[in-house]
């Protein structure tokens, strides 16, 4: 085990040396819970941090809009042994959201849990919270095609109106620009 951790950090210092350099991305991003809208920018060559940008439909129960910002970290790794250049992504941001009510007997609305059962806003959400964010992207290379496919997963915690959920997870393709 101890072999394996000491070629793990030395596989990923020797994959800075190969970091996709690309300083704009703008896509789409269809997630569990969040689909819409992603735009990534980096400020600088080494693409070591950056400021993310999204855009978000929510389905979240009663469907509703959300923008989330983050800063981001942008860490180069090469996987050895199938030599595929990824880059793993974390950030911190904040996002806000709503979510329109609508008289529907069907429809339960944006709701809260309390003691393990719903608890209904009854009105029109404004939601606000805080967020992370795990990414794990790959570019394709430039003469193929000058786009980058991502994972990621987003913890979130709504500090203002809490909901029901906190976790999502989504792909990502955004076209890039040198």
């Amino acid at each position: 085990m101890r072999k394996f951790f000491v070629l793990f950090l030395l596989a990923l210092m020797y994959s800075n040396a190969f970091a996709l350099k690309y300083y704009t991305g703008i896509g789409l991003r269809a997630g569990k819970f969040n689909t819409g809208l992603t735009f990534k920018h980096f400020y600088n060559p080494d693409n070591a941090t950056g400021l993310q940008l999204d855009a978000y439909y929510s389905n979240i129960i009663s469907g509703g809009y959300i923008v989330k910002g983050f800063a981001i970290k942008q860490i180069p790794v090469k996987i050895p042994i199938i030599q595929l250049p990824l880059d793993i992504i974390l950030g911190a941001g904040l996002e806000v959201g709503y979510f329109p009510y609508r008289k529907d007997p069907v429809y339960i609305g944006y709701y809260k849990l309390k003691n393990k059962r719903p608890e209904q806003y009854g009105k029109s959400v404004v939601v606000a919270g805080v967020d992370a964010t795990v990414q794990v992207e790959y570019q394709v290379p430039f003469k193929i095609a000058p786009v980058t496919v991502g994972l990621d997963v987003n913890p979130f915690f709504m500090f203002y109106h809490r909901g029901p959920e906190w976790i999502d997870f989504g792909v990502a393709l955004r076209y890039v620009f040198r």
